[in-house]
């Protein structure tokens, strides 16, 4: 079973937010740029083009942080759409929940 570190909770609009779990990658989202939000455990970057976001998610891909799976524009489905624009390349990983405290990691095909 995957260990969760962090996952990204929003990413639909200009700015891209992702929920820690380990404290351990504190350091790592601060220094791709992220700022701790008003919630303690909630990093906040600004991305105001695709570009931006495409190379943040990367970034995040890379240390392991987990994209939200669910509802439209979620960020799993934002991961997709930039890939499918070739801003991105190669599988992601995936998280959903199906009730409080129970979620499922996943690798998109």
């Amino acid at each position: 079973m995957n260990t969760v570190q962090a996952y990204v909770t929003k990413a639909d609009g200009d700015f891209i937010i992702v929920k820690t779990v380990n404290a351990k990658i504190k350091e790592k989202l601060i220094d791709i740029g992220f700022t701790n939000d008003i919630d303690l455990n909630e990093y906040k970057i600004i991305t105001l083009t695709n570009e931006k976001k495409a190379e943040t998610f990367n970034q995040l891909r890379n240390i392991e942080v987990y994209f939200s799976d669910g509802r439209e524009w979620c960020p799993a489905e934002i991961f997709e759409y930039l890939r499918d624009k070739k801003l991105l390349i190669g599988k992601f990983t995936m998280i959903s929940w199906a009730a409080p405290g129970k979620y499922f990691i996943t690798t998109d095909k």
